[in-house]
């Protein structure tokens, strides 16, 4: 029996959950990042205007044996962040540099 280990980098990252909030020091804004299928899974982090964090990751089985990664961010949202831009990088040991999308957060002042 001939087993085949097929190594793949991540190709792209997606981000949903970029709803309005209303930004009060206290409403949260929730984004949602989902890489495409790699092998090895892939490691996501989150990058914007004066941090770097790491959300919530899970683990979902990809295409071609490869594992998809969704990374959920969460953060209270204040007036100063609107429109500021917020990064997903997902890399793993083949795209060490990985790949990344943006958006801009779009929240409603008091």
């Amino acid at each position: 029996m001939l087993l085949l280990y097929v190594i793949v980098a991540p190709q792209f990252t997606r981000i949903t959950d970029n709803i309005p909030v209303v930004a009060n020091n206290v409403n949260k804004v929730k984004l949602n990042c989902t890489t495409d299928s790699s092998n090895p899974q892939s490691t996501v982090t989150w990058h914007g205007d004066g941090f770097n964090q790491n959300g919530v990751e899970t683990q979902s089985v990809g295409s071609y044996g490869g594992i998809v990664t969704t990374s959920i961010l969460e953060f209270v949202a204040t007036r100063e962040m609107d429109g500021c831009v917020v990064e997903c990088r997902a890399s793993n040991e083949l795209r060490v540099d990985g790949v990344k999308t943006d958006v801009s957060l779009d929240l409603r002042c008091t």
